[in-house]
């Protein structure tokens, strides 16, 4: 009987140690032991979060969610979270945590998504939040807008179309009387094209068609000439820029001249014109003589120096 009670005071204080070192163990597993550090961040929808939602960084487990705790502020509810993580796990000051879900049927996690600054965050400090990338909230969403485009958009166009297919009915026997007419106006204008395309015509036109080319051809050339002697002209207004240029002197020199004889001829201008009137009265006074005896060109003397 003594060594029964042994027996069971062995078996009992071995179950207490392996319970002891299994609390343990899930203590340092989800960071409620005293090596973990607290942070805290804010959230208005903790939808598919818990306590006890793993806590990653990068992907990267290092704790998890200890406490939720609802704050009302400015008439609006906030929730306060409480993430025990790693001690001594660096955290950069500009990290934010953001709601992820792994795959569709992967329970939601609490990702911490490091930042690039050089400071690191203190811990109790608090991170930033970003919004939560849901993917059924997601499909939830296209589906509303989904059926707001049928209700508002496809039924209203489907209806739309029938009536406009059931008119569109209606007029199928005035579509085609129209059509007959429409053929009948083809044909006879057919007709038409066949009796004035004659061979006859269609040679004119052939002809017509080739002297086109022709003058296009000949106007070809012609802009080419006219280029060759714009090309041309250039070359004589540059060489005579040259000419005058170089011989900008003798030119100048040319005008000074021309001036001097231009004065000359204005200050004796009166006397010419003195000696013009003279000479013309002499030879009218000449002519008067002559029409009155022409004798006097037969039997003229000299005139007898008074001085002899």
């Amino acid at each position: 009987m003594k060594r029964d009670n042994i027996n069971y005071l062995y078996v009992g204080s071995f179950t207490l140690v392996m319970l002891l070192v299994l609390v343990i163990v899930l203590l340092k597993i989800t960071g409620r032991g005293s090596d973990a550090d607290n942070y805290y961040t804010m959230y208005e929808n903790v939808s598919g979060i818990r306590e006890g939602t793993t806590v990653t960084y990068g992907g990267f487990q290092v704790g998890q969610l200890i406490n939720i705790e609802p704050i009302r502020q400015q008439g609006k509810t906030q929730y306060k979270l409480k993430l025990a993580v790693k001690s001594g796990w660096p955290i950069p000051v500009d990290s934010f945590v953001r709601v992820v879900s792994p795959g569709l049927l992967a329970e939601s996690q609490i990702d911490i998504s490091e930042g690039k600054a050089k400071a690191l965050l203190n811990p109790n400090g608090l991170l930033a939040s970003r919004a939560s990338l849901d993917l059924m909230a997601v499909l939830s969403s296209m589906g509303g807008e989904f059926s707001n485009l049928n209700q508002a958009g496809l039924i209203p166009l489907i209806k739309n179309i029938n009536k406009q297919v059931d008119g569109f009915g209606n007029k199928i026997p005035e579509i085609v009387g129209d059509s007959r007419e429409l053929v009948a106006s083809l044909n006879s204008v057919s007709k038409r094209l066949a009796k004035v395309l004659t061979d006859e015509n269609s040679s004119r036109l052939s002809s017509a068609i080739n002297n086109t080319d022709t003058i296009t051809t000949n106007l070809v050339n012609l802009t080419s000439r006219l280029n060759n002697i714009t090309e041309q002209l250039q070359g004589v207004v540059t060489n005579s820029n040259k000419l005058l240029s170089d011989n900008s002197g003798d030119i100048r020199q040319s005008m000074i001249d021309l001036r001097k004889a231009l004065n000359s001829v204005s200050q004796n201008m009166e006397t010419i014109m003195y000696n013009l009137d003279v000479s013309s009265r002499n030879i009218s006074e000449f002519s008067h003589q002559i029409r009155s005896n022409p004798g006097v060109l037969l039997n003229s003397k000299p005139v007898k120096d008074e001085g002899k």
